[in-house]
């Protein structure tokens, strides 16, 4: 499956940070959406999933070109990382939620559900619950293929926003986020320690390298694994899945 990460505005986008700390700091919150977005990466790769991300530049990306970047990859899946805000000073506003596009949508749903529930269990923090956008959110109404946006707790709230600035804190949401998208497609979560890498295949008396992951049984016995997209497109296959399970046509 092709996931793609988006985080969420800008390092320049208007009022996206918080209130001033007492040292008169502020944290941007792209700052927390872009580490979280980092370390999902290396996450849905490590577990198998082909990433592509949608802002990828230093500069403001505009809504419209992440959604059509994302279309244009024909993802299977699109999840927004966010950090939430009510008002503009500090407050007890609280806890993680989940936006979808609508609740009718039973796929997204389920991986809005699972990603909550992991990102709950993982921090600890209130859960908000999922919260259905309609249109007002351009970002889940034009994406074609399911998405989820996640807002990760809240910048206006200082303990929350303390947690936001913690490199710990990211990698959790990180890997939370990684475990709800692998419950959801039935795939088995694979801890660090199981990277993916290059792996030399004879194909057609030919040598090529597919992305995949050494296996080591309790035996010691190695089997080497491919991403099933590799695969396919070596062979002149295209690949799409219903859930969890890969469908192979001629491309």
């Amino acid at each position: 499956m092709k996931i793609a990460i988006d985080d969420g505005h800008g390092m320049e986008t208007a009022g996206k940070r918080t209130p001033a700390f007492s040292d008169g700091s502020v944290m941007r919150e792209n700052e927390f959406n872009r580490a979280v977005v980092s370390y999902l990466h290396d996450e849905l790769i490590r577990n198998g999933f082909s990433v592509m991300l949608t802002a990828p530049e230093d500069t403001d990306i505009s809504l419209a070109t992440r959604v059509q970047r994302a279309n244009d990859a024909h993802a299977d899946y699109f999840i927004s990382v966010h950090a939430n805000a009510f008002g503009s000073g500090w407050n007890d506003a609280s806890g993680v939620e989940s936006w979808i596009y609508s609740k009718k949508d039973k796929d997204t749903l389920d991986a809005a559900q699972k990603i909550q529930s992991e990102v709950i269990k993982e921090t600890g923090l209130k859960d908000r619950g999922i919260k259905e956008s309609g249109n007002s959110l351009g970002i889940l109404r034009d994406t074609k293929m399911s998405a989820v946006l996640v807002e990760c707790g809240f910048m206006t709230n200082p303990q929350e926003a303390a947690l936001l600035k913690s490199d710990a804190y990211r990698k959790k949401v990180a890997k939370a986020i990684c475990r709800g998208v692998c419950l959801h497609f039935g795939v088995k979560y694979q801890e660090e320690g199981n990277q993916m890498e290059k792996i030399k295949v004879i194909l057609l008396g030919k040598e090529v390298e597919m992305m995949g992951v050494k296996v080591i049984d309790e035996n010691g016995n190695v089997t080497n694994c491919v991403t099933i997209r590799d695969f396919a497109e070596q062979t002149g296959y295209k690949v799409s899945f219903k859930g969890a399970t890969p469908i192979l046509e001629r491309a």
